[in-house]
């Protein structure tokens, strides 16, 4: 939703009926994927949605610069930033409530996992990049759709969290709400480059 918003802003891509009808299911998805029942969820909600506009200006920002730099300086220069950002959080004083408290028995294994899972993230991060240089930002985001199904399932699979069948209905909202503005674009195209 974020992403549409600010290419209008910056790109004057005027959000079509079709894309205002998908960011609509896509909020209502994300609304019925907020936990329910006990516990404080402001903080995790709020950077969620702290995470989504972050990340609409990575993708806002590899399109821009799709045709100017290679995939990979282009994802090396983000991970930097990502890594000065991250260092300057931790060192950065917190309320004794968000300090966790380690074992330090399990270090050696957090910075193994921490490097594996950064290695991850970074081919991740080349490929996706890779994909909207060669394939267009639409089609590498239908690709992209399937995100959040696929984080639920390897969150059942790692970690046996189990989601209700509201928050079910929600990842399937979202899905087809992303799905359709990526179709939308990818056959809007088409119709373009059909006329010239």
């Amino acid at each position: 939703i974020i992403t549409v918003l600010l290419s209008w802003v910056l790109f004057g891509d005027r959000p079509s009926i079709v894309r205002t009808c998908a960011m609509v299911i896509i909020g209502l998805g994300a609304i019925l994927v907020l936990p329910s029942g006990t516990g404080n969820y402001q903080q995790g909600v709020l950077a969620g949605v702290g995470a989504g506009i972050t990340f609409s200006g990575y993708v806002l920002l590899t399109q821009m610069s799709a045709g100017k730099l290679h995939p990979i300086p282009f994802s090396l220069i983000n991970f930097a930033g990502i890594f000065v950002f991250s260092a300057l959080g931790l060192i950065m004083p917190k309320p004794i409530e968000w300090s966790a408290n380690i074992d330090t028995t399990v270090w050696s294994g957090l910075i193994v996992g921490g490097i594996f899972l950064g290695i991850l993230t970074l081919s991740s991060y080349v490929l996706n990049s890779f994909a909207i240089r060669f394939a267009g930002a639409a089609r590498a985001s239908i690709i992209g759709t399937f995100g959040p199904a696929l984080t639920a399932l390897l969150a059942l699979f790692t970690i046996g969290e189990v989601l209700g069948v509201k928050q079910v209905f929600g990842i399937i909202l979202v899905i087809i709400g992303v799905a359709a503005m990526s179709f939308e674009r990818m056959f809007g195209r088409k119709k373009e480059e059909g006329r010239s």
